[in-house]
């Protein structure tokens, strides 16, 4: 009970709460329940498309691979000495803060966006039927009504507004679009920069 004790308080001390009694490196890696899965890590590699030779590889004990995407397209790049190096990677790449990061380095990712949302299934009006209007920094709703920002968040580092309109009950397209009582779309403040990848991602749809 002494040695459990002693576990115990140890693992308090691990930022994840997780301790490998047989590796100490090692960490679940099941993107579910982390007492499932693999114990061990995320490998990673960069492979030159064109010659499809591994250019750069590094192992992490991230549990998936959202935070990965600029330091490995950062690894290519040294590796290869392209600097107007294009990378591809799945969806379970896509994160917005990794995106921008990305592009901040120079750097043009083509990475998937996943599509949380039910909406098209239950037959509703989804995020991509709102169009931003930047120079008044408001959304317009597929009836034409204009969702001006009412509020700001900041979950995590991130500054979320969220923006909606107060005539959403008196709509007549309101049963397509919410069984709330309005609308309310979210935006980042940095939300520029992933409208510009996804219509990147429109544009090349041989991409991936």
């Amino acid at each position: 009970m002494s040695e459990v004790k002693a576990i115990e308080e140890a693992l308090e001390q691990t930022p994840d709460k997780q301790i490998s009694l047989t590796d100490p490196d090692a960490r679940a890696m099941s993107t579910n329940a982390r007492s499932s899965g693999n114990v061990g890590y995320n490998v990673q590699t960069a492979v030159d498309t064109q010659h499809n030779l591994i250019v750069a590889h590094d192992f992490s004990m991230a549990m998936g691979d959202r935070r990965l995407l600029t330091t490995m397209s950062k690894k290519a790049r040294e590796a290869t000495g392209i600097e107007d190096l294009e990378v591809i990677a799945d969806r379970g790449y896509f994160a917005m803060e990794e995106i921008k990061s990305t592009v901040d380095a120079g750097i043009i990712p083509y990475v998937p966006k996943t599509v949380t949302s039910s909406n098209r299934k239950m037959g509703l009006y989804d995020r991509r039927d709102f169009l931003y209007i930047e120079a008044d920094d408001e959304y317009k709703c597929p009836a034409g009504e204009r969702l001006p920002r009412q509020t700001k968040t900041n979950p995590g580092n991130m500054v979320i507004y969220r923006y909606w309109s107060k005539n959403c009950g008196s709509c007549a397209l309101k049963l397509k679009c919410t069984i709330g009582k309005e609308r309310r779309v979210s935006r980042w403040e940095h939300g520029k920069v992933i409208e510009t990848h996804e219509r990147r991602m429109e544009e090349n749809p041989t991409m991936m």
